[in-house]
């Protein structure tokens, strides 16, 4: 990297970067004269010519180790993707060609992921996006803003530095006037006020954002879309966990599927959390269907023999009210699964979905992989690929803020002692109609689910401890 004493728009870029001294940095690893370690920034001649023409991309993470988002997204856009076409693993469609990483811990996988693949690990987040240049030179930016070492708030939700990342990415884009994709992992933030920020400076600058988890596009059983147009009067979404850890993926799977409702979405009026003996109330009381909640946790594999009351010891509600008179339910039921499947993996089942829509009852399970290599998260990664070469979002960019609002708010009252929060930032109309995302139609695993080996060979560090 070149160092340019008296370019000012250099210096505003490179202002724009976490500093080094809050890089974490690996232990024996030795930063020269310009405070960077120099074989880091070695350029393979691949990274440098990139002869396949493909679109480039900068990887931004909180944190790099097995099983994270940034190895259940990152690794598969770096190596490929198993999925249901019988081709094995099938290669990325789009180049990674810088990283920057804020916490490098003992167990990284991150660095020599990059050096496996010669893609230059910057110290800075405008590095990575500048490729140490002058402006931005990738065409598309990928943030996994999930894990990693950050202080919990007043409210017990974790501070992930998701909007302070965000805030830096786009000052690159104002600063080099040009805007290119953005795919940014789960929520926008932990708080509604950082989420509308980051809403409001994307769409000032006309940015392509694609956000949310794999929950959206992994495989449903049985397999339902709600056709746009559908009449849903109440529905409930089921999780397991805690409001903070999961509470934004359930609240994921009721808003993806609200917004494909008679009308669309027409805003969210309220919101209101209940805890314990109070959630059993209002179900006693008709306040939350019971015949939903049996209704979708009924789709739920691997469970526990016995009734939800006496398996959830701590029930939580998130009751969200819309404007338009439509009604919906967070429900995180922890205690409900086997922790162990019958074939020796962890179970990660207890997502599922139940509504009265066109004057019926209909439910479906939200299943995701057990394995190391997560393939339901290939889904993702081949919608996020298709983004980055299109420039289209394969979903409303409006639900993210709604989910990301919705949950913290539900933090919120919760921490309250169940208080009514008025929602009037939500006042939003907005629709699915014109998004095409990838989905899974086969049952899970797909019949011609081709895994392939996972790890791909000469890539066994990946499943480090």
């Amino acid at each position: 990297m070149k160092i340019e004493k008296f370019n000012h728009r250099r210096n505003f870029i490179k202002k724009t970067g976490l500093a080094l001294a809050s890089l974490s940095i690996v232990p024996g690893l030795s930063f020269g004269s310009e405070g960077i370690n120099p074989i880091l920034l070695q350029k393979s001649d691949d990274q440098l010519n990139n002869p396949e023409g493909l679109k480039t991309v900068a990887f931004i993470c909180n944190i790099y180790f097995s099983i994270s988002h940034a190895d259940a997204i990152g690794t598969k856009l770096f190596l490929g993707s198993p999925m249901d076409q019988g081709q094995g693993i099938v290669p990325p469609k789009i180049k990674i060609v810088s990283m920057y990483i804020a916490q490098i811990g003992s167990n990284d996988i991150g660095v020599q992921m990059a050096k496996k693949n010669g893609v230059t690990l910057y110290p800075t987040i405008a590095d990575a996006l500048t490729l140490g240049g002058d402006k931005l030179a990738v065409d598309a930016v990928v943030y996994i803003g999930e894990h990693g070492d950050y202080p919990n708030n007043r409210f017990g939700e974790k501070m992930y530095p998701r909007m302070n990342t965000l805030e830096q990415i786009f000052r690159v884009f104002d600063a080099s006037n040009k805007s290119v994709p953005i795919y940014s992992d789960k929520a926008l933030s932990y708080s509604w006020l950082d989420s509308k920020w980051i809403f409001d400076r994307a769409k000032e600058l006309n940015v392509p954002m694609m956000t949310g988890s794999s929950l959206t596009y992994t495989s449903r059983d049985p397999y339902l879309v709600h056709p746009l147009g559908t009449k849903i009067t109440e529905s409930v979404a089921i999780g397991p966990s805690t409001l903070d850890s999961y509470g934004f993926h359930v609240t994921e799977i009721l808003q993806l599927m609200h917004e494909r409702r008679s009308g669309g979405e027409t805003g969210v009026a309220s919101v209101q959390t209940l805890k314990g003996d109070e959630v059993w109330a209002a179900m006693d009381l008709g306040e939350i269907s019971w015949k939903l909640v049996q209704a979708a946790y009924d789709r739920i594999s691997f469970k526990l023999p016995g009734s939800i009351r006496d398996l959830v010891k701590m029930p939580y509600a998130v009751k969200v009210s819309y404007i338009d008179g439509t009604r919906g339910v967070v429900l995180m039921l922890n205690g409900i699964q086997e922790l162990t499947r019958p074939d020796g993996l962890n179970n990660r089942s207890g997502w599922a979905y139940a509504a009265h829509a066109d004057g019926k009852i209909i439910s479906t399970e939200f299943v995701l992989d057990a394995s190391v290599g997560r393939y339901h998260t290939s889904y993702l990664c081949y919608n996020i690929e298709q983004f980055i070469i299109t420039g289209k979002p394969p979903a409303p960019f409006e639900r993210s803020l709604f989910t990301s609002s919705i949950i913290d708010m539900g933090i919120r009252s919760l921490n309250e002692g169940g208080k009514l929060k008025m929602t009037p930032f939500l006042d939003m109309k907005y629709s699915g109609e014109g998004y095409e995302p990838y989905i899974p139609k086969n049952p899970w695993p797909p019949t011609e689910q081709s895994t392939g080996i996972w790890p791909p060979k000469g890539y066994e560090f990946i499943n480090k401890k």
